[in-house]
C-alpha cells in the first residue's frame, strides 16, 4: 500500500445536485398571474356584452385562458421573444411618459424609473420562458 498522508482524503463520487422545486417563487409566475386577471377579464367582458352570467364568464375565461396557453405553448423562440420586446417596449414608454407628464416628474427620475421597469418586465418575460420549459419538462415526466 502506498505512502498517504492522513490529511489527503480519497475523492468523493460527487451526487447529482437536487434540482430546486418547480414551485418555488419566480417573476414568471408574475406573467402567469396577470394572464389570469386578463384572461378573467375578457372572459368576463365577453359574458356581459352578451348578458350571461358569472358562471358562462368563468367558462369564457378558462377557454380564453387556455386558447392563449396554446397560442403561447407553440410559439418560436424569436416571435416569443419579439413579442416580449414590443411589450418591454411598450411598458417603458407609457412608464416614461405618466411620470413625465401626469405626475409631473423631471424626465431624469422619469428615465430611470421607464429603465427600471424595462429591467424587470425583461426578466420577467425570460424567467416566463424558462419556467414554461420547467413546466413542459415536468409533465413528460409524469
Amino acid at each position: 500500500m502506498a505512502n498517504v498522508p492522513p490529511s489527503s482524503n480519497p475523492p468523493r463520487p460527487s451526487k447529482p445536485a437536487s434540482s430546486p422545486s418547480i414551485l418555488r417563487l419566480r417573476a414568471g409566475l408574475l406573467l402567469l398571474v396577470a394572464s389570469v386577471v386578463l384572461c378573467g377579464a375578457g372572459g368576463h367582458f365577453v359574458a356581459r356584452q352578451f348578458g350571461l352570467g358569472i358562471g358562462w364568464a368563468i367558462l369564457l375565461a378558462v377557454v380564453i385562458w387556455v386558447g392563449v396557453g396554446i397560442l403561447i405553448a407553440r410559439l418560436d423562440t424569436r416571435l416569443f421573444f419579439g413579442a416580449a420586446v414590443a411589450v418591454t417596449a411598450i411598458v417603458a414608454y407609457f412608464v416614461y411618459d405618466f411620470s413625465s407628464s401626469a405626475l409631473g416628474w423631471s424626465s431624469t427620475v422619469s428615465l430611470v424609473l421607464a429603465l427600471l421597469a424595462t429591467l424587470f418586465l425583461a426578466f420577467t418575460f425570460y424567467d416566463f420562458r424558462r419556467l414554461k420549459h420547467e413546466l413542459r419538462l415536468w409533465a413528460y415526466k409524469r
